[in-house]
């Protein structure tokens, strides 16, 4: 999709594409972000509403982990399983992680797909969801306000 043909949607539209990227969809909430900016929009609303957009979006996955860990998921888990089993040493060292750090880690949850990788360890891992919240919503947060400074930077 043509960013500035998303950019017609907005805040709105903003938020979605965040929280589709949040989750396991590749989308490009970053070039969105930038577009909405050069459209007019504040950058420092942009970036917040990308940010709350994309952490709802990793709830999803953080709560995902936190389902499979019980033995949970259906069709679902059995995806989850797969990937497991795929991403092995890259989820174990992700879970070992958490579970020596805790929730600190989760400002990594900005990389790409590393950072999913650490969303669905915390949830498997069992860290709690104040923690996850405050330190995914730091990491994410970072990220899109540096794209947001950065496209400012370039009007």
């Amino acid at each position: 999709m043509d960013p500035a043909t998303l950019a017609t949607w907005g805040l709105p539209g903003l938020f979605l594409i965040a929280m589709m990227a949040g989750s396991v969809v590749p989308v490009p909430s970053e070039a969105l972000l930038v577009a909405i900016i050069y459209g007019g929009v504040a950058p420092s609303t942009a970036a917040i509403v990308a940010t709350v957009g994309n952490v709802l979006g990793a709830l999803s996955l953080y709560v995902l982990g936190k389902w499979v860990s019980r033995g949970g998921g259906g069709r679902l888990g059995r995806w989850v399983a797969r990937r497991r089993e795929r991403e092995g040493p890259r989820l174990a060292r992700a879970e070992a992680w958490m579970r020596a750090w805790g929730g600190p880690v989760l400002i990594l949850s900005w990389m790409p797909v590393v950072g999913d990788v650490f969303v669905l360890g915390a949830g498997v891992a069992g860290v709690r969801l104040l923690p996850f919240l405050v330190f995914t919503a730091m990491g994410k947060g970072l990220r899109y306000g540096i794209v947001a400074v950065s496209a400012m930077s370039a009007l």
